[in-house]
């Protein structure tokens, strides 16, 4: 009987093993059916490895074996590499990457810049959006693969997964320190999304989570320097974590720990210098408008409201809903630091309904942007992450040969089935 339950344990391994493998280095993003039968069953897999929980030792090595053999080819379900590839070959050629469109540059003869790279890239009538931080991991990821794009994208796999064994050693330490187990810790090392999204395809979130971390956790054992430089890094990663900041201030005035807030954003300041000048100003304040009034991938509420407004202006005015969005997302942003505050909320609980309302709100939601809900979910008890990953990843079964068209009701499903999670939970947790 011992001998069957372990036999069929690392059938389960194996399978989410080998799943990962054909995500990240065989599955083309348009075979929808492929692509849904190999993430559901690595992701079953890790529900049922995760609640055997018999060697944290074989769980580790799982986790880091499923992330290495995603070094063997170009991401699969991301095109965002050549961005940053081309960023990094303009810096490497001394040229501001937010100069100008890329099309300007073509056929001017700057080495590693050509139409084939170009004709990689997912965005090139618009300005790069990536802070100094990350061109520089461009610049040293051009600087090592010297040509070579595989290189390159491992390059900046082997700081991604860097930074997800810091998450990982993080959670296991604050996990500690909030009196639960740190073998939880692996409900995030395991999580296929997240390694698809960052050992995979390259999305910066995973740096994000590292210092958002680091900033906890130096918040709570009274580091007040350190703590300001990981939430000011994650802020100089992606702008996005600058939500969290009205919350720490009001806790850090009860606590005397205000400054961390202000040396945190001090700190984000700092990160921009290498490249701020009017170039990035412009090139910024561009990409945002377009983000606020452009984009819109995925999202909830706005999807709902560009309904309401097909039928009252008979045509998508995403020009005057993105911004108006956009405003009820601060109000609701500052009412939950208030809240939290007031109820004294842990700091991964508060952090992790500050994203979800910005969230709900935004016009845009990739896969990546919800992973710092699954960390902050394991630090506070709540779930409905973990069933997020799952159900946003049926957003992939979009994309065609020809290009991406989502059908509706996968939408539907994916926001109903996580809020029915959520308030489920809330209702649980307050009886």
């Amino acid at each position: 009987m011992l001998k069957q339950h372990k036999t069929g344990y690392y059938t389960f391994l194996a399978v989410y093993v080998l799943a990962i493998f054909a995500l990240g280095n065989w599955i083309e993003r348009y075979a929808s059916f492929t692509l849904l039968l190999a993430f559901s069953s690595a992701f079953f897999g890790y529900i049922f490895l995760l609640q055997k929980q018999e060697n944290a030792r074989i769980l580790f090595i799982t986790g880091l074996l499923a992330r290495v053999l995603l070094f063997l080819s170009l991401p699969q379900l991301s095109d965002d590499l050549y961005r940053f590839i081309w960023d990094g070959t303009l810096l490497k050629n001394n040229i501001h990457p937010f100069e100008a469109l890329p099309s300007t540059y073509l056929n001017q003869g700057i080495e590693g810049i050509n139409a084939e790279l170009y004709n990689q890239l997912n965005s090139p009538n618009y300005f790069t959006i990536y802070p100094p931080l990350n061109q520089f991991i461009f610049w040293l990821s051009v600087a090592v693969g010297n040509g070579d794009w595989l290189v390159s994208a491992n390059t900046i796999r082997l700081i991604l997964l860097a930074g997800d064994l810091g998450s990982f050693f993080l959670l296991q330490k604050l996990l500690t320190h909030y009196g639960k187990s740190e073998s939880m810790a692996h409900w995030y090392w395991l999580n296929p999304l997240v390694v698809l999204e960052f050992t995979g395809n390259l999305h910066f979130e995973g740096l994000v989570i590292l210092f958002v971390l680091a900033g906890i956790f130096f918040y709570e054992h009274h580091r007040k320097w350190l703590s300001a430089a990981g939430f000011g890094l994650a802020i100089g990663t992606k702008l996005l974590p600058l939500i969290y900041l009205p919350f720490l201030f009001l806790k850090g005035l009860k606590e005397k720990k205000w400054i961390i807030s202000i040396l945190a954003g001090i700190t984000s300041i700092i990160t921009l210098l290498p490249l701020f000048d009017q170039t990035f100003i412009r090139a910024m304040s561009e990409s945002l408008d377009l983000y606020f009034r452009s984009f819109e991938f995925n999202a909830s509420i706005y999807f709902i409201a560009r309904a309401i407004g097909f039928w009252i202006y008979g045509y998508n005015n995403i020009a005057l809903i993105g911004p108006l969005l956009s405003v009820f997302s601060i109000v609701s942003i500052l009412t939950i630091s208030v809240v939290a505050f007031w109820k004294q909320w842990s700091i991964p609980k508060a952090l992790l309904f500050i994203l979800t309302f910005y969230l709900l709100f935004a016009t845009t939601v990739h896969p990546w942007y919800i992973l710092p809900l699954v960390a902050l979910g394991v630090l506070s008890g709540y779930w409905y992450p973990i069933i997020w990953s799952f159900l946003i990843f049926l957003t992939y079964l979009g994309y065609t040969k020809g290009g991406f068209e989502l059908p509706t009701y996968i939408i539907v499903i994916e926001y109903v089935l996580t809020g029915l999670v959520l308030l489920a939970e809330i209702r649980l947790k307050k009886k």
